[in-house]
């Protein structure tokens, strides 16, 4: 394994971002007891966050686990979502809500970021997929099981209050088809108990494009079929009514990335969230959430796919990308036409994991940028996410005048370009 090697440069910003993370510390030990105090948000917000909001056109929003990150970057955004919590049980659930930092430092680290930026909104996340051994079932109250769902409202009104968070943030995905109805009985219960408090609830959901006809879908265990006028029908899918949400949700988050998995099988290499998809896919939203509640999530990373062997996929942010540049001399595409490259390059053998799939990329031209380089005998791709990428994402954001967009996610290894452009965003809108 080759040792990180980090610039100078970092090397200075990690030691600030440690010391200002000190000095907040210090600031907290000091101050902490006003951080339960029922005034605290409004003595460090004022009376106008509600108006800033009001008048921003498109509002920034972020998922992260990283504080360092977080911290450094908090002001950029109008919403931040820590990724925090999960539940607590595997094929059955408490009710109860987990979360991964300890209470200390989870304590410490909402403070911090509430004094950094007062007018960030904190959401954070309950974040479930299920698979075999974790499911979401008592906890939306299946099967009868409304003990355990009033429960697990209870315990996240009761976290909300204990740290003063703006609201909740729900991200159960992958729930099989017979839970819909559950999941939106659960979701109108948690809103309205939110409400009261004058709270927020925001649910991230699968991305849906338009099918050519409408189906009916009869799900085992539910009282009405699913109306399907939608690609993907997925059960994740068919557990999220965009209409439903977009009525119950103050903001609904469409995850739209994971349109080339990273998987050594079909649909094979491409971009996470290529701009003819997104524009399906807002085509397809707008029309049944309304735009003042509707947020895109946009990926921050990418995949490097083998070709010719069989060797795992792996994640590309920021530093590997410019790694692969400086080590193995790739071509660089950008915009990226698969079918062209596919045509014009020298191959190392049969290109199994991106031939059969070549009809996925006729008629597009990406632009995300890639990598194509021959490493060990190996021909591989490597897509991922820079400034020029995103902004075009962001200009047919905002062609649909949406609420604004999310980040999946903000960590320390994101393209640096990215947040200069946050960063003009910000200063564009201050002059406005």
């Amino acid at each position: 394994m080759k040792s990180l090697k980090l610039s100078p440069l970092k090397i200075i910003l990690l030691i600030l971002s440690l010391i200002s993370l000190v000095a907040i510390f210090v600031l907290y030990e000091r101050h902490g007891d006003l951080f339960g105090h029922p005034s605290f948000r409004s003595i460090l917000q004022g009376e106008s966050e509600e108006e800033d909001e009001k008048s921003k056109e498109f509002l920034a929003s972020t998922w992260s686990s990283d504080i360092v990150a977080m911290t450094e970057n908090v002001k950029l955004y109008d919403e931040i979502h820590p990724f925090l919590y999960t539940l607590e049980g595997g094929r059955s659930n408490t009710g109860n809500i987990k979360s991964v930092w300890n209470p200390k430092a989870q304590e410490f680290y909402i403070w911090a970021l509430k004094k950094i930026s007062p007018k960030t909104k904190i959401i954070p996340t309950i974040f479930r997929w299920e698979n075999d051994f974790e499911k979401i079932s008592d906890a939306i109250g299946l099967n009868g099981n409304t003990k355990i769902r009033d429960y697990h409202i209870e315990q996240i009104l009761k976290e909300i209050d204990k740290y003063d968070y703006d609201g909740i943030d729900i991200d159960y995905e992958g729930m099989t088809c017979e839970k819909k109805e559950s999941f939106e009985a659960f979701l109108t219960l948690l809103s309205g108990a939110l409400k009261k408090k004058n709270k927020l609830l925001s649910v991230a959901i699968h991305p849906k494009t338009l099918a050519e006809e409408t189906t009916k879908y009869d799900c085992k265990g539910l009282k009405n079929p699913i109306s399907v006028d939608f690609y993907e029908a997925y059960r994740g899918q068919l557990t999220h009514d965009y209409e439903f949400l977009g009525k119950v949700a103050d903001k609904v988050k469409i995850m739209a990335y994971e349109l080339h998995p990273r998987k050594n099988a079909f649909p094979g290499p491409g971009p996470q969230a290529p701009s003819w998809w997104i524009e399906k896919i807002l085509e397809y939203s707008t029309k049944r959430i309304p735009k003042e509640k509707l947020y895109m999530a946009i990926p921050t990373y990418g995949y490097d796919w083998p070709l010719n062997c069989d060797i795992p996929s792996k994640a590309v942010f920021y530093s590997r990308a410019q790694f692969i540049k400086k080590n193995w001399h790739p071509r660089e595409e950008e915009p990226t036409d698969v079918l062209k490259i596919y045509k014009e390059l020298r191959k190392s053998g049969d290109w199994m994991y991106l031939r059969p799939y070549l009809y996925r990329h006729e008629g597009h031209v990406y632009d995300d940028p890639s990598l194509w380089y021959t490493l060990g005998g190996c021909d591989r791709v490597a897509f991922y996410m820079n400034r020029r990428s995103f902004e075009t994402k962001m200009n047919l954001l905002r062609k649909f005048k949406i609420r604004g967009f999310s980040f999946w996610q903000l960590i320390q290894d994101n393209d640096p370009e990215i947040h200069s452009y946050l960063k003009e965003m910000i200063k564009a809108s201050e002059k406005n």
